[in-house]
This record gives structure tokens, C-alpha cells and sequence, in this order.
């Protein structure tokens, strides 16, 4: 049996039909006719390729596409020539070994035949490239070196035929005027006319310098002539003592301090005083002029002092011009050099976003006719500076100003046949359906729409707009001017009291796991920043508590640490803050003015609460919530946490001694709140209390001053600073009387609240043209970011029960925003995080507050443990 053949490996098999694929290639080459046929068709497919673009021409190629090509030229290139180098080689060889050699023929390194070139190896090649790139080096560097010889050898020649020649100079030779001289040229009869020459020489030369010098009228001109005529000769022979001489000692001294023709200039005194720089602090940090930057990181520091910072409400310019008319006249660039560093100019990249939307839809409406060329502005501020006499006297905002009346906007000519573009922010209701519930839900959205309208429709929507617009402005500059006289003509019994709520504050760690980043596991405080002015003291308070609810009970309750400070003999009490309905400016926080605030201040006689205009409530509580906010941070960027409320006080206490921090329970807030509700069952709201701007009152005592005191509001419709009741901008009025008998008890008695079940109300008022306060959120129960709730879901008339955490609260829409729990046992008590299953719910839906579980790292997965069974029905 014949012995198998080993089989062939797929290398070999290849190998095998490439050397037929050669050959084949090679027959081909060698018969004429067939090779012009393989020409042809290579041609055919070349062409082909073209056609369909598989094959490019240069110019066709891209960058990258043409690089490619010639790289692979490049290797075919020197594949070609390394087998012709190869081919040259084989046939060096094969001359040198056939060549017969014969007696006295030369060696076989001259027998080669001189168009035969020498035989090369590559290793040779490479050699000779090597030496020619160093003898290229050497070469180069000798004549770089060659350069530098030449040329230090030129500057030395230059520096020693300089030397050379200043060597050669001949010292000047002194000038010989001496009196002794000139005595010898007068007793020559033949020199007499010489003297005479250089005496008229002399008068005529003095006269015109006298001359130029009375013409000379600037201090720099004078300076330059006395350069001019001062010299080393002038000084040796004291012409100045001739009094008849045009040169002066004072004009030689002042130009001999000086170093060239034109003299320096001298540096100016400061001459500012100290009231003056003042005045021109206090003018930049006036509300009205500049805006306090309400974000923690809003601070500059220099030389060590940390400031705030403050947005110019206006060019520098206008300032100019607002601070002439109102203090004393001053240059524009000691103006601006006197602004306090921490005043800016707002930037674009570090807008506001809480615009007001009365400015910012005016504002629009003027661009667009702008861009027509229909207006010569594009702002409200110009408006103002257009169509009033003075943009901030409430006389021309209101309208009643006999000069600037009939003052309306320039318009030009324009065609009204093309339609024109603006935008506006516009409040608008969407629908959408709850993938949860199945419900169609409502939301109120504010969007910025673009409509298309023509040029006359949109001056006539201008037009409409103005009155209201003017009137927003006249508010404006009405409660700044108000409260600035209020702080103004502060007295011993007298304090102002600025508040504001400032943005939650979320716990945070040095170092966090990323379940606790991105969960709802935060911890948020609510901070109620205040301000008291007394007429010797501006001090700050910031309150804090785990309570996020902003209702007029929280607030009572964030104030009453506050007037526990004031001094005892305040009798006056004015409050400043923002006008939200929901918060300051309800039914609820005015009966607790009416019924409470004298029992907290004993000594108070009279009060007053002053509402900023809508859109335009920052103010300087907002300085302080940044700066608490910004400390904290600090805290944990370098390493500390701020985890709970007790670490965050103690965190401010210690690095903002200027800030005091008192903290509120929430059991203090929650028992308020049920008193309220129980007071104010039956309370009527004010017809007209989106109008409101100042709640005025005086408190008047009973007989017996234990008895319950009664109140009386006065609703105005702006601030009005008289000591006395005036019927100034007046709305209304709001009484609290108590309708019960005195007896012995009510004398007596420490309790707080037995008379307040006895208080009715009665409202008088004078206008009825806005619509009632919104009802208060004192009745929501209390829900906070991480809370663990229940919920229910009806679906097909079967009702399903879910655990779920809190990730956001809209009071306003009564919903509640919760990622659901998926229960991992049968038992109700191990569940963990379904972060895709995220839903709104509304707080009917909410059947219980569950206590915080336990949580277990198991792997990269977060469980939670529940120490009681929670009663889930999930579908």
C-alpha cells in the first residue's frame, strides 16, 4: 500500500497558486497578441472604475484621500527599485565572475569596463547617506559660525571707530563774555562799534523774550520757556538779579527741576473729601441703582475684605446724570473712579433670571420695532428718557406732569404692508395625559412665543401696554424712594425690619456615593434671612429649620426669635419684604399682625408692612442667604459635612460672626399652624389685595392693658410715610374687634390663646376692582424632599397601593413628584429604587407617611428596611 501524502497547509496551497497565477501572468506577457488583449482590458476596467468612482483622479480626492494614495505609491516605488537595485546586482555578479583574466591586464576591480558602474551594496548605500548627512551638518555649522564671526566682528569695528572719533572731539572751548573784556573792547576806538552791536544784540533780545513771555498762557508753555533761556551760563553771572532781564529766578528754578524740554506732570493732590466719597458709596449701594447679587458665589474679594456683589440697575452715564441732579456736581471720572469695587456691570453670562415680566415684554416689543426702523431704541429705559421729563419723578411716571403729558414715542415711517416679528412671554395652559393614572392633567406653563403681526397692530399693543407699564415704574421708584426715608428718619423708637426667604439649602457631604448624589436622599433647610435697621445698628439674623413650608405661620414663627432681640423701647416697627400672596400678602398673615404682633413686642404702638413691587423684591436680605450658603460650601469643599441642621448652624456661627442663626422647631411651627386654622375658619380675605403695597395700623389699648388689644388695617395702594392716619393711596380698611364682656379671668390670665376664638372681623373697603387673595397653604399637610409616602392608584375600579420617595413639591399645583418602590419579599418590608418609574401625584392620593426605612448595600444595588410591613397592592 502506497504511503499517504502528507496534506498541504492552507500557506502552502496559496503560496502554490500564486507562482501559477505568476506564471499564467507571465505566458500572457510573452505572446504579443495576448498581451494586448490584457492591456485592453485593464483599460476597459480602469475606465469602468472611473465611471463609477471607485477609482479617483488626483484632483477629485480629498486631503486624507490623496495622503492615503501616496503613501501606498511610495511603498510600490520602492518595491520597484529595490528589485531593479536586485536585478543590477545579479548582473554585476555575473560580469565579474565571467570576465577571463589576462597577464598584465589590470585588477578585476579596473577590468570592469567604465560604463559599467561600480558594484554597491545596500549596507554601502547606507553608509554614504550617513556621511553625506554629516558632512551636510558640518558645513552648515561652520557657516552659521562663519555668520557670527563676521558679525561681531563688524560691531566691534563700529564700537571702536565710535570710540575712535569721540576721541578726536575737541572739548568745547568756554565761551569768554567776562565784564573785564568788554571794558577792554570800549576803550579800543575800533572795537566801540562792535560793543555797540552786541549791546543792541542784547536790549533787542530781551525785549522779545519779555514779549513772548507776557503771550504765554498755559503753565506747560511757561515751564518749556524757562527751559529754554536756563543754563549753566545764566547761572554762573546771575542775570536774574538785572531787573530790567526777561529772566526771572523763579522761571531758572522751575526749570531747573525739571528733567527734559517738556517737563513731567505733576501728580495731583487728593482733594476729595471724605463726605464726598461717601456720598458717592451710599449713591452706587442705594436700592435704586444697584441690585444685591442673590447667589452664594456673587462676592468679590480684594485687599482682603469680601463684599457682595452689587449689578448697576443703569449705565454709568445715566448714574452721572441721576447723581448731579440730586447731590452736588462732580467730575465723571472722579464719579467713576469712586465706585466701590464690588458695584459691576452685569454681564450677559451672568444674567438674571428672575426678570420681570412687564420690563422684558416692553423690552421685546420695543426691539422689534427697533429692527424696523421704526423706533430710534430698543429698551424701556430709553422709553422712559424719551417720553418723561425726568424718569424718576413720579409725575411723569404717572402721567400728571404738564410738560411731558402728551410725551409719546417717536415713530418714522414705515410700511404697514409687511408683517413683523416679536416675542413675549405669555402664560399659556397645556394638557397631557398621566401614563399612570390615565387622567388628563392641566398645567399653566410660561413660554416665549413668536407672533407675526403687522407694524400699526403691534404700536397699537405698545400703546396698551404703556399705561400699566408707566404705573409699574411709578411703584417702583415710589416704594424705593418710601423706604429709603424711612431708614432716613429712623428714630431711638423706631426699626426697620428687611425680610425675605432665600433658597433651600441641601445637605451635603465631603465625599458622596452616587446613590446619595443622584437619590432623594438630601436633607433641604429653609433659610429666612432678615435685616434690622435701628438708628445706631444694622444687624443680620438668618433662621433655620427642617420645616420647608413658606406660610404665614412658618413665617411667624421664623420672626419670633427676632423680636426677642429688639431693644424694649421700639414703639415703631417698619416691615420691608416682597408681595408673593402666598407668603407676606394674605388674609392670614394680616390677622396675624392685627392679633399677634403686639403681643410679641410689648412696647409697640404703630406698624407698618411695605411691599416692593412685583418682579422687583431683591434687596439685601439676599446677601445674607448667599453668604451663609457659600460658607457652608466651603465647609465641605475642604473636606467637612454639612449633613444635618445642627452642622450647618455651628458651620456659620463659627466663620460669620456677623450673622446671628437661630433655629425653629417644627413642632413650634406645626402647633401655630393648627392654631391658625382653627382662628381663621370663617376669615374673609380683602377685596383688592393684589393691589396692596403698605399695611398701616395702630395698635390701640384697652382701658386694662391685659385686656385683648384691637387692630385696624389701613390698605394703600402704595407706601405712605406720614406719622399721622392720612387718606393717601388708600384701599381699604381691614378691623379686628373683640365683641366680648371684660371679666376678672381675662385680666388675669397668661393664656394666649383664649381671646383669639373670640375675634370677629368686619372689612370696610373702598375698591373692589382685583380679585381675592388665593387661599392659604396653611391646610396641606407638611411634606419634604425624601419623605417615604404611600400611594394609592384607582385603575378599572381596583385600587393599587405603592411605596414611593418624594423628589419634588409644587404647592402650587398640589402634586407631588415620587420615584416608586419595588418590593423585593413577601412580608412588606425590603423594597429598593425603580428610577425609571417616576410619576406626579396630587396629595389626595397620598394615604400615609411612612418612617424613614433602613438602607443596605447589597453588591451595587440599595435596599431599604422597613422596620414595620408596609401594606403595598401592587398590579
Amino acid at each position: 500500500m502506497p504511503p499517504k501524502k502528507k496534506p498541504k497547509t492552507k500557506e502552502e496551497i496559496k503560496e502554490q497558486k500564486r507562482i501559477a497565477e505568476r506564471l499564467r501572468y507571465q505566458r500572457l506577457k510573452n505572446d504579443p497578441v495576448k498581451r494586448e488583449q490584457l492591456k485592453e482590458k485593464e483599460r476597459r476596467n480602469y475606465q469602468r472604475k472611473k465611471e463609477k468612482g471607485t477609482r479617483k483622479s488626483v484632483k477629485d480626492m480629498s486631503r486624507r484621500e490623496h495622503k492615503a494614495v501616496t503613501k501606498e505609491w511610495r511603498k510600490h516605488c520602492a518595491t520597484y527599485r529595490a528589485k531593479k537595485k536586485a536585478l543590477k546586482e545579479i548582473t554585476n555578479n555575473f560580469v565579474r565572475e565571467n570576465t577571463p583574466e589576462s597577464e598584465g591586464s589590470p585588477s578585476p576591480q579596473n577590468s570592469v569596463s567604465p560604463s559599467i558602474p561600480p558594484i554597491t551594496t545596500p549596507r554601502s548605500d547606507a553608509s554614504n547617506a550617513r556621511k553625506r548627512n554629516a558632512r551636510k551638518k558640518r558645513n552648515k555649522i561652520i557657516k552659521d559660525k562663519d555668520k557670527k564671526i563676521e558679525y561681531y566682528r563688524k560691531k566691534s569695528e563700529k564700537y571702536r571707530k565710535r570710540l575712535e572719533r569721540l576721541k578726536k572731539v575737541k572739548t568745547k572751548e568756554n565761551v569768554d563774555i567776562s565784564s573785564t573784556k568788554l571794558i577792554e573792547m570800549c576803550d579800543s576806538p575800533e572795537a566801540r562799534r562792535e560793543v555797540v552791536k552786541k549791546a543792541l544784540f542784547g536790549e533787542v533780545l530781551n525785549a522779545q523774550l519779555k514779549e513772548n513771555y507776557a503771550n504765554l498762557k498755559t503753565c506747560k508753555e511757561k515751564q518749556i520757556f524757562g527751559k529754554v533761556v536756563s543754563g549753566k551760563l545764566i547761572h554762573k553771572y546771575k542775570l536774574w538779579r538785572n531787573k530790567d532781564s526777561s529772566i526771572s529766578y523763579k522761571i531758572i528754578q522751575k526749570s531747573a527741576r525739571q528733567s527734559g524740554l517738556v517737563p513731567k506732570l505733576r501728580t495731583r493732590k487728593d482733594k476729595i473729601s471724605s463726605d464726598c466719597i461717601n456720598t458717592v458709596r451710599t449713591f452706587y449701594e442705594n436700592d435704586n441703582n444697584s441690585r444685591l447679587g442673590a447667589g452664594k458665589r456673587e462676592c468679590l474679594t480684594r485687599e482682603g475684605v469680601k463684599k457682595q456683589k452689587r449689578y448697576l440697575s443703569d449705565s454709568l452715564g445715566n448714574l452721572y446724570k441721576k447723581f448731579q441732579a440730586e447731590h452736588f456736581k462732580i467730575s465723571y471720572t472722579t464719579f467713576c473712579r469712586l465706585r466701590p469695587f464690588w458695584v459691576i456691570t452685569p454681564n450677559v453670562n451672568k444674567r438674571d433670571t428672575c426678570l420681570c415680566i412687564k420690563h422684558a415684554n416692553i423690552d421685546l416689543k420695543l426691539s422689534a420695532l427697533h429692527r424696523r426702523r421704526i423706533l430710534t431704541y430698543n429698551n424701556h429705559t430709553a422709553l422712559l428718557e424719551k417720553t418723561c421729563c425726568n424718569r424718576y419723578n413720579e409725575l411723569c411716571l404717572s402721567r400728571t406732569c404738564q410738560r411731558c403729558i402728551d410725551k409719546n414715542p417717536d415713530y418714522r415711517e414705515f410700511d404697514d404692508s409687511r408683517p413683523i416679528e416679536f416675542k413675549q412671554w405669555i402664560s399659556e395652559k397645556q394638557t397631557y395625559n398621566d401614563p399612570k393614572t390615565k387622567n388628563t392633567r392641566t398645567l399653566t406653563k410660561y413660554l416665549k412665543k413668536t407672533f407675526t403681526v403687522r407694524p400699526r397692530e403691534l404700536i397699537e399693543e405698545l400703546h396698551e401696554d404703556l399705561e400699566a407699564y408707566y404705573q409699574h415704574e411709578r411703584n417702583i421708584t415710589h416704594q424705593y424712594n418710601a423706604i429709603k426715608k424711612y431708614k432716613q428718619n429712623l428714630t431711638d423708637e423706631d426699626a426697620i425690619i428687611h425680610i425675605d426667604f432665600s433658597e433651600n439649602y441641601c445637605s451635603k457631604y465631603g465625599q458622596e456615593i452616587q446613590a446619595f448624589h443622584f437619590g432623594g436622599s438630601r436633607l433641604q433647610l429653609s433659610l429666612h434671612t432678615v435685616i434690622v435697621y435701628t438708628k445706631n445698628s444694622i444687624k443680620s439674623y438668618c433662621t433655620v429649620s427642617k420645616n420647608l413650608t413658606h406660610s404665614p405661620a412658618a413665617i411667624w414663627a421664623h420672626l419670633r426669635p427676632i423680636f426677642k432681640t429688639l431693644p424694649p423701647n421700639i414703639k415703631s416697627i417698619h416691615f420691608v419684604s416682597d408681595g408673593p400672596v402666598t407668603q407676606y400678602k394674605n388674609k392670614t398673615m394680616f390677622y396675624i399682625l392685627a392679633s399677634r404682633l403686639q403681643k410679641e413686642v410689648l412696647n409697640v404702638k404703630k406698624f407698618t408692612w411695605n411691599y416692593s413691587e412685583s418682579g422687583h423684591g431683591k434687596g439685601a436680605p439676599d446677601g445674607i442667604g448667599a453668604t451663609c450658603k457659600r460658607t457652608a460650601d466651603a465647609v465641605v469643599a475642604t473636606g467637612g459635612d454639612i449633613d444635618n441642621l445642627e452642622s450647618f448652624v455651628e458651620a456659620i456661627q463659627r466663620r460669620c460672626s456677623g450673622i446671628t442663626l437661630f433655629t425653629i422647631d417644627d413642632k413650634a411651627i406645626q402647633e401655630l399652624t393648627d392654631d391658625l386654622q382653627n382662628e381663621t375658619v370663617n376669615l374673609k380675605g380683602f377685596n383688592g389685595t393684589l393691589k396692596i403695597h403698605q399695611v398701616k395700623a395702630k395698635i390701640l389699648k384697652s382701658p386694662l392693658e391685659s385686656a385683648p388689644s384691637a387692630a385696624k388695617l389701613i390698605m394703600k395702594s402704595l407706601s405712605c410715610t406720614c406719622e399721622d392716619e392720612c387718606q393717601h393711596f388708600n384701599l381699604g380698611v381691614l378691623e379686628y374687634k373683640n365683641k366680648t364682656k371684660l371679666n376678672v379671668h381675662d385680666i388675669y390670665t397668661d393664656s394666649e390663646r383664649k381671646n383669639m376664638d373670640n375675634l370677629q372681623d368686619s372689612t370696610m373697603e373702598t375698591d373692589d376692582d382685583a380679585a381675592l387673595a388665593g387661599p392659604s397653604s396653611i391646610n396641606q399637610q407638611n411634606y419634604t424632599i425624601g419623605d417615604y409616602v404611600l400611594v394609592k392608584f384607582l385603575v378599572r375600579n381596583t385600587e393599587y397601593c405603592y411605596a414611593a420617595v418624594i423628589n419634588k413639591i409644587d404647592t402650587e399645583e398640589g402634586e407631588l413628584t415620587v420615584t416608586f418602590l419595588k418590593i423585593c419579599d413577601d412580608k412588606g418590608h425590603t423594597f429598593r429604587v425603580d428610577e425609571n418609574d417616576v410619576s406626579d401625584v396630587s396629595f389626595d392620593q397620598v394615604l400615609k407617611k411612612l418612617p424613614n426605612p433602613d438602607i443596605a448595600l447589597k453588591g451595587k444595588r440599595i435596599f431599604y428596611y422597613f422596620n414595620i410591613p408596609v401594606p403595598v397592592f401592587e398590579k
